[in-house]
């Protein structure tokens, strides 16, 4: 039974992206740029490492995925305090490719869920946040 669930799990994630890829192309995003996106708006002006550490990603993967947004003009650095620490925020087109990404998600994930109900949700939720503080404490060796 576990061992479905997680594989169940996985088989999820990889077909969810999917299909949010396929919707997020509409801004000019992929899933993981969207991510991405998301954490600097929340917490920008945002070191690379707190991104980093947020999406639980390797540093060299964040630093790939912020000179690609660079480059379309949706990020920029902007100077911190430690001058060797590189600050994130999102620029005017980046807050606009937000915008529109964070609708589209939110669609996307209201018609995905639309059928089931709120304590069945809650109960997955309360699942997969056991999990991940398990993952996180390190009890799994």
């Amino acid at each position: 039974m576990k061992v479905n669930f997680f594989h169940q799990q996985l088989q999820f994630s990889r077909a969810f992206k999917k299909a949010l890829n396929k919707q997020l192309s509409e801004a000019g995003l992929f899933h993981s740029q969207w991510l991405v996106l998301y954490c600097i708006k929340k917490q920008q002006p945002v070191p690379l490492v707190e991104i980093s550490n947020y999406l639980d990603v390797e540093k060299p993967t964040i630093s790939r995925t912020i000179k690609r947004l660079e480059e379309q003009k949706l990020v920029e650095a902007v100077p911190g305090a430690d001058k060797r620490e590189r600050r994130i925020c999102l620029t005017e087109t980046g807050e606009n490719s937000y915008e529109k990404g964070q609708e589209i998600v939110f669609q996307f994930e209201k018609k995905l869920a639309a059928e089931i109900s709120e304590a069945d949700m809650e109960t997955t939720l309360n699942t997969i946040l056991s999990l991940k503080n398990k993952l996180k404490k390190e009890e799994i060796n």
